[in-house]
């Protein structure tokens, strides 16, 4: 905690020296900073006190991500929200708003005192114990990943750093969506389990060509993302995996990660902000100084600045619940509910356009505006002030419900298989309303994929067992030997 605060000290002072930082704005960072801190030797404690996996615990890496966004949040006060302009947020606005915001992520946490399972032990014994599906699961993630990427390539699914006809956000036909969700699924997997295969501790006899391959589809979805989709949360997401994989070595070592994380991010994201200049990703004008690069750092990592100003712009009128329902029903296939784009309204555009007058939704070429979604403000669009508190608190008690009742009725190879997929969607805090119930979606087309994956390994090993082996009741097996002369 004082090493946190010593961190944080430093990083405020360079900031304030480098842009000349006024009193009120050193003062609130590290208040943010110092509440953040608080949380996470909080939520670190929880996590040993009901040792609990940090591998297997949906809600648990919930709330690690989100503390992560709050933590590099937490020197936005060095530069208004110059990005939004119409939010018009004070410093000391945006400081009440965060430190509600962690409030409720305080309140979440004591949640986990309810978690009983899954442990630490608990999962390291699953580890152990199917690690060779654990290897298939890898093998066939990968294989997944790259067939995907090269199906998209020959379709004509360019790189977003270019002129290309079609990408993510511009699909050519219905069919090629199960395309683009399949490389999606196989990414995350190659990612998630790869990670967990690299960190483990050996288990058997080497097999170098296992691991080359996982390190190969890690750096294949991280390249893919990064420098093929523009998308750099996809770093973040990489060094969180490899901190909550390191609980394979030891809890202590996992801990250590997660702390130097909560360390190190804040400046990090500074530089990462340059970098991405540099190799071409313009979303920032090109003569951008610290204030701007913090604001756009705030832009990316922020939970509680959009609740805070639809709250105070709107005098809390800016909600309709009808968000939800119109949320669940878009969350059903297109093949099951055929009708569904007739029925289904756009209440998060409306919410913005006809109460707030800001400018929501998107044209056939690009986004109006690309706001950062998160349980804060979607509590905010269903329920208005309340919401802020009420709709985290119920997203993670709802994965914690899920959580339990997979941790209680998966056995054999499905009970580490079904928790980390969970994990993985959990793990996705970003998202407008329609993207909540794609969380459970996505939760489960992932471990159906997975237990594909399992399935088809177990029986092509079954297969390949049987047809090298040498029948045990052939007659020339039998058969006595020759008499020699």
């Amino acid at each position: 905690m004082a090493f946190s605060l010593a961190g944080y000290g430093l990083l405020t002072w360079w900031v304030s020296a480098q842009v000349g930082g006024i009193r009120e704005e050193w003062l609130y960072t590290m208040g943010h900073l110092t509440l953040a801190a608080l949380l996470n030797v909080h939520l670190l404690y929880v996590a040993r006190r009901q040792r609990l996996s940090f591998l297997a615990c949906p809600p648990l890496a919930l709330l690690v991500v989100s503390q992560v966004y709050y933590t590099i949040n937490g020197i936005k006060y060095f530069s208004p929200i110059l990005l939004y302009p119409q939010f018009d947020l004070s410093l000391g606005q945006q400081f009440a708003g965060a430190m509600a915001g962690g409030g409720v992520l305080f309140l979440c946490s004591l949640l986990l005192y309810r978690q009983r399972a899954p442990t630490r032990q608990a999962m390291l014994d699953w580890l152990r114990r199917y690690w060779p599906d654990l290897r298939r699961v890898v093998i066939g993630s990968v294989v997944g990943s790259l067939l995907c990427k090269v199906v998209l390539i020959l379709l004509g699914y360019g790189s977003a750093y270019t002129a290309t006809e079609y990408n993510e956000h511009a699909v050519r036909s219905y069919g090629d969506y199960f395309v683009l969700l399949g490389n999606d699924v196989f990414g995350a997997l190659s990612l998630a389990f790869g990670t967990i295969y690299l960190c483990h501790p050996r288990v058997g006899r080497r097999r170098p060509l296992i691991y080359l391959l996982a390190l190969a589809g890690v750096l294949l979805q991280v390249g893919y993302v990064l420098f093929y989709l523009k998308a750099r949360m996809v770093v973040l997401l990489t060094a969180i995996s490899l901190a909550l994989a390191a609980e394979t070595i030891s809890r202590r070592r996992a801990e250590r990660a997660l702390q130097w994380l909560w360390l190190l991010l804040p400046p990090a994201s500074l530089l990462g902000v340059q970098l991405t200049l540099m190799i071409g990703r313009v979303n920032v004008p090109q003569e951008t100084g610290i204030r701007l690069a913090i604001g756009a750092v705030n832009r990316r990592a922020d939970l509680t600045d959009f609740a805070t100003a639809m709250l105070i712009q709107s005098h809390g009128t800016a909600h309709d619940a009808t968000i939800i329902p119109m949320a669940v029903l878009n969350a059903i296939p297109r093949v099951v509910f055929p009708g569904k784009a007739t029925i289904v309204q756009d209440v998060y555009s409306r919410i913005l356009e006809r109460k707030l007058d800001w400018p929501a939704g998107s044209t056939q070429e690009d986004l109006e505006a690309d706001y950062l979604d998160t349980s804060f403000s979607n509590g905010v669009m269903a329920f208005g002030a309340v919401g802020f508190v009420v709709v985290p608190l119920a997203i993670v008690w709802l994965i914690q419900v899920l959580t339990h009742w997979l941790a209680r009725t998966a056995h054999g190879a499905a009970y580490g298989v079904t928790l980390i997929s969970l994990l993985i969607a959990a793990s996705h805090i970003e998202g407008e309303w329609a993207a909540i119930p794609f969380i459970f979606r996505q939760a489960a087309l992932i471990g159906v994929l997975a237990g594909a994956i399992l399935t088809i390994g177990r029986m092509g090993r079954h297969v390949l067992l049987v047809s090298t082996a040498a029948p045990a009741s052939s007659p020339l097996a039998s058969a006595a030997p020759l008499p020699t002369s």
